[in-house]
């Protein structure tokens, strides 16, 4: 008469389709949105730290990253050479100010909100950004390579200590590594369209 009714199991069940594919997407975020600095109460809630570990938001971080790098050796390497470069050097600073812009501002929403990662990494307009910034970034590197090493090259090995030929070096190499993940973000968004459709 007093016994204590059991509760009933609650189980979830998740039936694949007969044509394969994909069942659910994971979410991006986390049970527990943003962290605790004490255990007990949690700051910055609005950020789902979850993002930043998943394939898309690792590609996002290192593309930002190499694009600062990118960005602030050329403005302290490249300056004084800019007329010597010419257009190589033009080129490569407008294409990687404007993919570092859109980059900082994709991560940033996507960090901040889930359904803004929802709507905008499946649209055409990420598939066409991360596209065209990897033909750009490699264009844009082999005119700054063929830049570098006709202009700089001569100045590397008659000038000792000469530090703006190796820079520069760096960023075309790097503006190659951000040319390819470009490229590979874009079959990742592509395919993250494909699947929603």
């Amino acid at each position: 008469m007093f016994a204590k009714k059991a509760t009933p199991e609650v189980r979830q069940v998740y039936i694949a389709s007969p044509s394969g594919g994909f069942m659910t997407r994971t979410p991006t975020q986390t049970a527990n949105p943003g962290f605790s600095l004490c255990g007990i109460c949690q700051c910055c809630t609005c950020i789902s730290l979850g993002f930043l570990s998943t394939a898309t938001g690792v590609i996002k971080m290192v593309e930002f990253i190499f694009g600062i790098i990118c960005q602030l050796l050329l403005l302290k390497y490249g300056m004084e050479y800019t007329d010597k470069l010419g257009i190589g050097y033009s080129v490569f600073l407008t294409v990687n100010s404007g993919s570092v812009l859109t980059t900082g501002i994709l991560l940033l929403c996507y960090v901040t909100s889930t359904p803004t990662y929802n709507k905008v990494r499946p649209s055409l307009f990420e598939v066409m950004f991360t596209a065209v910034s990897c033909g750009l970034y490699i264009g844009a590197s082999t005119f700054l390579a063929a830049s570098v090493y006709q202009h700089l090259f001569y100045y590397y090995h008659t000038i000792p200590g000469f530090s703006a030929y190796p820079a520069l070096t760096a960023v075309y190499v790097l503006g190659y590594a951000a040319g390819i993940l470009h490229g590979v973000d874009s079959v990742m968004a592509l395919k993250f369209m494909r699947t929603l459709r």
